[in-house]
């Protein structure tokens, strides 16, 4: 039985499937000397796949890393301003074995961020049906209202994005109210700025403290480490794999 191109192309460490869409449809692809733009082909043992003249094979190791992101670094695997990327603080030898980030966080955002080379796993983490929860750390510039954080609690429309956001848990962490716990299903591209902004905030500080189920313990920002395999299996299962 064959694998979908997209499948195959990610498993190759190019990048999560939606990704990877992108390389075929842009006709960089080449299946058995052919350009192909057909997100349906399958790829069949003894195929020969190039991507912009480059073989392309499956890579045999996986590689799972947390990094503690500070602020002022790109999520991304190259930045055509040549600004710092969350790449940089990767050890070569995962960047040669073709790792990136899963998901992203924006240049101001600090805290976990997980990499990987495995398309598969990477493509349902970031899939809605799975509901991957993302529980963040938020310091406002003044007291978050409780009608305000009921709103959040119930859902918010962000006229920026055309969405209304999914209903999200959220709780203060100091009496004063201005540092806050905001757990989402959902990873639209900063979610939690255009919230708070619409209602009226300034984040002083945004921090993501858990992914799924991974959490940073005791790792210094700027600092990434190797998922145990307890962690693999758990975040795994999550994925339903």
């Amino acid at each position: 039985m064959g694998t979908r191109l997209n499948k195959y192309l990610a498993l190759c460490g190019l990048g999560s499937r939606r990704h990877v869409e992108g390389l075929i449809t842009a006709g960089r692809i080449k299946v058995n000397g052919k350009t192909t733009t057909d997100l349906s082909t399958i790829i069949e043992a003894g195929d020969s796949v190039r991507i912009d003249g480059r073989p392309a094979a499956p890579l045999e190791r996986r590689h799972y890393l947390i990094l503690n992101k500070p602020r002022g670094y790109i999520t991304t695997r190259s930045d055509e301003k040549n600004r710092p990327t969350v790449m940089d603080l990767i050890p070569e030898k995962f960047r040669r074995s073709g790792v990136y980030p899963v998901g992203r966080l924006d240049r101001d955002t600090s805290g976990l961020l997980f990499l990987t080379n495995d398309g598969d796993l990477a493509f349902r983490l970031t899939k809605p049906d799975f509901h991957i929860q993302k529980e963040y750390q938020v310091e406002l510039d003044r007291p978050l209202e409780d009608a305000d954080l009921q709103k959040i609690r119930r859902g918010v429309y962000i006229p920026q994005l055309d969405i209304k956001t999914r209903p999200a848990e959220v709780e203060y962490l100091d009496e004063n109210r201005l540092r806050v716990r905001i757990v989402l299903t959902e990873g639209k591209n900063r979610q939690i700025r255009y919230t708070l902004s619409n209602l009226g905030y300034k984040i002083k500080s945004l921090e993501r403290t858990s992914y799924g189920s991974l959490r940073i313990i005791r790792l210094r920002k700027g600092s990434c480490r190797v998922l145990s395999e307890a962690e693999l299996k758990t975040l795994k299962r999550l994925a339903g794999l």
